[in-house]
């Protein structure tokens, strides 16, 4: 008779209100832990991948640094920059400007641009 009165005691204090609170409180806690510990968690992943894309960027940038270091250690690469930077030339050679015939100039020698049927109509009636 006795075990079967301690199981009674031990169930009135398992299913008391005030153990059922503590479990809940101790379970909304836990819970709630979990719950940040999970957006760290996709926090840390989105920072990751953006890591992995800019590592990605940044070894692209630095093969593209070296072909230009390989590029500039021969003299054709140095000349080409320089004459890209500094728009220089060597001795003996000339500059030659292309026109374009198609090209209208204007009374002041501007180029003045060809109008479409549709502005020529417009300008007609002065809108």
């Amino acid at each position: 008779m006795i075990p079967f009165q301690g199981r009674q005691k031990l169930r009135k204090i398992l299913y008391s209100k005030v153990t059922l609170f503590v479990i809940a409180v101790l379970v909304f806690f836990v819970g709630r832990g979990a719950w940040n510990t999970h957006e760290k968690a996709q926090i840390a992943r989105s920072e990751r991948n953006i890591a992995e894309r800019s590592l990605s960027e940044l070894e692209s940038r630095a093969s593209e640094l070296q072909a230009s270091l390989i590029r500039l250690k021969s003299d054709r690469g140095i000349e080409e920059e320089v004459r890209q930077k500094y728009t220089v030339a060597r001795l003996g050679e000339e500059v030659v400007i292309v026109v374009d015939d198609s090209v209208k100039k204007g009374e002041n020698g501007e180029a003045v641009a060809e109008k479409s049927p549709w502005q020529s109509f417009v300008s007609f009636f002065g809108f």
